[in-house]
């Protein structure tokens, strides 16, 4: 097994910033569990293992030798975003999706689809990717202002269903104008109670940001309005956490 360099270090280490990403085309998954999930969904670059770390959920042998480099604790955690560092990390490719700057719109087969306006959070982005493959939803759709789902925050969040469930970033009003036959359904004050609405299994469900929530512009492409309820209608929270809101409603939705 090589001893991981110092230049390969450094340039692993840099992949905690976006325009690192992108300029590389690479990104990181730490942890045994995370990336024996991912192992099998992305091209390899290099699998980090920290010396003396016998994986159990990994065969190292079924790997490229060259593509298994070996460092020390103190080398996981340069490279490492997370407060202590874990005994493997994969550096695996972008998909090509992810570097292309204008994906095409496209007609969508009748589904049920995930749209995600300005989520801020990569903790949040992650979990609502973890909850999608929970309820079955394959694909996500994401306003170019939301945030990286290849962030190390969001990629540790999803717990390894990064790689069941596609996302996209593009113009989501393009995207709606161009599946004009799908309902979309929003989130919004003045929606009706989601429990006493009959859901369809086919259209999108757009989430929106964690303090302004759905935006004006995709506001207006909503054809159906849905509210979460309170328990109490006289003491509750301000606003739930989009995360859980998401839960909530697909759930609402596979009912």
């Amino acid at each position: 097994m090589k001893e991981l360099s110092k230049t390969k270090q450094s340039l692993y280490a840099s992949l905690s910033s976006r325009k690192h990403r992108l300029r590389h085309g690479l990104f990181t998954v730490e942890g045994e569990k995370c990336v024996a999930d991912t192992l099998a969904s992305y091209d390899i670059e290099a699998l980090i293992v920290r010396s003396g770390f016998e994986p159990s959920m990994i065969n190292l042998g079924d790997l490229p030798e060259e593509r298994v480099l070996m460092t020390n604790a103190s080398g996981m955690d340069k490279i490492s975003s997370l407060s202590t560092s874990p005994s493997v990390i994969a550096v695996y490719k972008l998909p090509a999706s992810a570097l292309e700057r204008e994906p095409a719109i496209e007609r969508l087969p009748e589904n049920l689809y995930l749209m995600l306006d300005g989520i801020q959070d990569p903790g949040n982005l992650g979990t609502i990717v973890r909850t999608a493959h929970w309820f079955g939803i394959k694909r996500v759709f994401a306003s170019r202002d939301t945030a990286d789902i290849y962030n190390p925050k969001s990629i540790q969040s999803t717990m390894g269903s990064l790689a069941k469930v596609e996302v996209t970033y593009c113009d989501l009003a393009e995207l709606i104008d161009a599946n004009k036959e799908m309902p979309v359904y929003g989130l919004l004050l003045d929606g009706k109670n989601i429990n006493d609405v009959k859901l369809g299994n086919i259209g999108f469900i757009i989430m929106g940001n964690e303090g302004k929530g759905i935006s004006l512009e995709l506001r207006k492409k909503v054809t159906d309005r849905l509210l979460i309820p309170p328990y109490n209608p006289s003491d509750h929270s301000e606003s739930l956490n989009v995360a859980i809101a998401t839960g909530i409603t697909l759930a609402a939705f596979r009912r």
